[in-house]
């Protein structure tokens, strides 16, 4: 059986699959899969950053969650003076050479931030909030943040399916939503962010949804985030293919081959996927 003898999650042995709070998994892909996400974002937003900051005194930052580092480095060479801190439970640092102005930090997020009160200018979260049960986290930006720096998220609208989703599609999206329910993960939060944030000592909150093709119907942007999705469809294996009621699929392989069939749904459906992404500012 496939969830017995793969394990997908990469997380330290403290939790199983099952128990850990932690829905996307660390995989041997999963720069592969950042960097594609990266790019992607960075097409629809136009950039690296959206909030309004200062750039002359721009001087810390916090990547929560960083993944393979992309937006970092990126954002680390377009501002020299600035310092980049990225924590991640489990810390992928770049092998190439990256940016003497990068740090990057082992530590579980969802328990505490290991910065000290009113640290950062600018911390940055991005396919996080949704993806895990984020208990004090909003508490703990709020807190190392400084006054008057920003908090910038990015994460998908998890509480429907995306438009024109095909059977596939909506299936892998249902499994998910289920599993993000049996997680305690609040698959309507990207709703009432706002709220949450005013409760949390942010002011100016902006947030905007934007609609995002996917597959080769929609040029290099769909053709990216088709490979993004797929590649993450993937290490979602042992947690996802129980779920999805095909009796049948039982291996690697036969999950893999199911995979690849998203390109012709895609091409058939022209599925659009719903992205909000904003910023706040601590008061």
């Amino acid at each position: 059986m496939m969830t017995e003898n793969i394990r997908r999650d990469g997380r330290d042995d403290d939790f199983s699959e099952d128990d850990s709070p932690y829905f996307i998994p660390v995989t041997e892909s999963d720069t592969d899969r950042d960097l594609l996400f990266h790019y992607v974002f960075k097409s629809v937003l136009k950039g690296n950053y959206i909030s309004p900051i200062d750039h002359s005194s721009l001087k810390t930052c916090l990547d929560i969650a960083y993944g393979g580092g992309a937006w970092m480095m990126e954002m680390a060479t377009d501002f020299p003076n600035c310092h980049f801190y990225g924590i991640d439970i489990e810390p992928r640092t770049p092998d190439a050479v990256y940016p003497h102005n990068c740090t990057f930090d082992k530590g579980d997020f969802l328990k505490k931030l290991p910065y000290p009160d009113n640290m950062f200018d600018l911390v940055h979260i991005r396919l996080t909030l949704v993806w895990t049960p984020i208990g004090n986290l909003l508490e703990e930006i709020a807190r190392v943040t400084k006054p008057g720096g920003y908090v910038e998220f990015l994460d998908q609208d998890v509480s429907s399916c995306p438009v024109n989703a095909g059977p596939l599609m909506t299936s892998l999206v249902n499994a998910w939503k289920d599993i993000q329910i049996s997680k305690n993960i609040d698959v309507d939060l990207m709703l009432n962010l706002d709220k949450k944030l005013i409760e949390k000592g942010f002011e100016n909150v902006q947030i905007k949804k934007h609609p995002v093709p996917m597959g080769k119907w929609a040029g290099m942007v769909g053709e990216f985030f088709l490979s993004a999705f797929k590649l993450f469809t993937l290490s979602t294996a042992s947690l996802t293919s129980g779920r999805l009621g095909h009796p049948s699929l039982q291996t690697e392989d036969e999950y893999a081959e199911l995979v690849q069939k998203l390109g012709a749904e895609c091409e058939e459906y022209q599925p659009v996927i719903s992205i909000h992404a904003g910023f706040a500012k601590k008061i």
